[in-house]
């Protein structure tokens, strides 16, 4: 996992993430789970919906990759954001 997210290749598709998410958290801007700012492009990380460990297959999928800001990427990783919940805010 830490040599993928070394590589040209994550470092391509999270760029592409990022741009397709206009450089945004997508968890902001549908303002949900104490949202202080709507339009957050502060601290972004792209996120792996489905983990490396659950499903390395998934690793570059657009489908399981989410822009969000550093604090509700540590929410999605402890599951305090729902993974449907996520799922449904790529598709919005």
């Amino acid at each position: 996992a830490d040599k993928f997210r070394g590589g040209k290749a994550w470092t391509r598709k999270s760029i592409e993430i990022r741009q397709r998410d206009k450089y945004l958290c997508k968890v902001c801007i549908a303002n949900r789970y104490n949202t202080l700012k709507q339009f957050n492009y502060d601290k972004l990380e792209v996120h792996h919906i489905v983990p490396l460990n659950e499903d390395y297959n998934k690793r570059l999928d657009n489908d399981n990759l989410i822009t969000l800001c550093n604090y509700h990427h540590k929410m999605a990783e402890v599951g305090e954001i729902p993974r449907e919940e996520l799922q449904e805010l790529i598709k919005e």
